[in-house]
């Protein structure tokens, strides 16, 4: 009985190291050793090698990382060339190795790690921009000597922003778009984050987005593609002129045109659409204004049914300078202005230079007059606008206007 027991035991001992057993050890043979492939796909890892010639079968070993052992997964037939691994843990690590069997003789393949990466979930594309707010204050700049809110303004981002849920075990993401009827490329890849913005897009493009995971050599399957018809948006600004809020854009040639919106009650507020303008415009004069009262402006291009990012701006309706007069005096605060500022610059212009291209002239005499040394004369009791005016290059253009009080 006892020996009966020991050759059982001896038998199971066997059956063990023939089911889970180091492979780095095989008899010889005249046999090649087949090459091994391992990819991720969205229900396992996919192993497949080439046939050996004068093989009978194959069998496939696996090892997780960690693991002291290699064990069979699977065996199959000489024309089975493939084997789908279900078995397999996200963000783990898993190495393979197939041996070709012929009889008693048998070749193994080099061994192929792979790390189990899920394509990355909830993919999702949108325009971007990092700050829409095209406000620039002109005095404050002036008045600081800083030029950070230009500086500001140029590093500005735009394009289409890629978002995604992180693969565990990965640390980088391969990023394809293809455009229009292009080809998918390949256009970044990224560090261990869940987004990215492709700024390398202009006018109007219809955009199709992948996502890969990775960790070294190893990368899931593609994610789902997400489709994006990017509308690049316009750079808005308003100036206060005698006629009303002036407010212009930069062009966008693929649209079809732009929506101009307002609010009067905040940033955030309530807009509402004053204007729907064809791709040719580039400017439009906001009349229902009141003096001395913000407005806040956004405007959104678009192409289709697709917008882009609304982009805003504040301006105040007012002059660029007030000046209170009696009737029958004159201020020469205006000229005393200019003067300053001239003296600021280190003199680089004179005031005769300044009045060869600047005319500040009433738009009604009869309340008050502007001279060409830009001294104020009250006429009668009321209020009245000086338009500012550079004349250049054969051009007169208006900059704004002063706002006069005559009392």
């Amino acid at each position: 009985m006892k020996r009966l027991l020991s050759i059982c035991l001896s038998l199971c001992i066997m059956v063990s190291v023939f089911v889970s057993f180091d492979i780095t050890a095989s008899a010889k043979t005249t046999m090649k050793k087949t090459t091994v492939s391992v990819s991720n796909i969205s229900s396992g890892v996919n192993v497949s090698w080439k046939k050996v010639s004068g093989a009978k079968s194959y069998k496939v070993y696996r090892k997780a990382s960690g693991a002291k052992k290699y064990s069979v997964v699977k065996k199959t037939n000489n024309k089975t060339v493939k084997y789908l691994d279900k078995k397999v843990s996200a963000g783990k690590t898993y190495s393979y190795q197939v041996v070709a069997v012929k009889g008693k003789e048998t070749s193994k393949s080099k061994t192929k790690s792979i790390t189990r990466l899920l394509a990355p979930q909830n993919v999702k594309v949108q325009s971007y921009v990092k700050n829409p707010d095209c406000t620039i204050d002109v005095n404050d700049v002036l008045s600081s000597g800083s030029l950070d809110d230009f500086d500001d303004f140029d590093d500005n981002i735009y394009g289409v922003k890629i978002t995604w849920t992180k693969s565990k075990g990965a640390n980088k993401y391969d990023i394809y778009r293809k455009v229009g009827n292009g080809k998918l490329s390949k256009i970044k890849t990224t560090g261990n984050t869940s987004y990215f913005v492709d700024e390398n897009l202009y006018d109007v493009k219809t955009c199709y987005y992948r996502v890969v995971a990775r960790r070294n050599n190893s990368t899931s399957a593609v994610s789902a593609t997400r489709k994006i018809t990017y509308v690049e948006p316009t750079d808005i600004s308003a100036m206060a002129l005698t006629k009303g809020m002036y407010i212009d854009w930069s062009k966008n040639d693929g649209c079809d045109g732009y929506k101009l919106y307002r609010s009067t009650n905040g940033k955030y507020g309530n807009y509402t659409l004053i204007s729907k303008l064809s791709k040719n415009k580039s400017s439009y004069t906001d009349t229902k204004v009141e003096m001395n009262k913000t407005y806040y402006y956004k405007i959104v291009t678009y192409k289709g049914s697709a917008n882009s990012v609304a982009m805003l701006t504040k301006a105040q309706y007012k002059g660029v300078m007030t000046v209170n007069v009696n009737a029958g005096a004159t201020d020469d605060s205006i000229k005393k202005s200019f003067e300053q500022a001239i003296k600021q610059t280190g003199g680089m212009i004179t005031f005769d230079q300044l009045k060869s291209v600047l005319k500040i002239t009433s738009l009604d005499e009869s309340i008050a007059t502007v001279s060409d040394d830009y001294v104020v004369t009250g006429v009668s009791a009321g209020q009245v606008k000086a338009k500012a005016q550079v004349s250049m290059l054969g051009m007169n253009e208006e900059i704004g206007f002063v706002q006069i009080n005559v009392k």
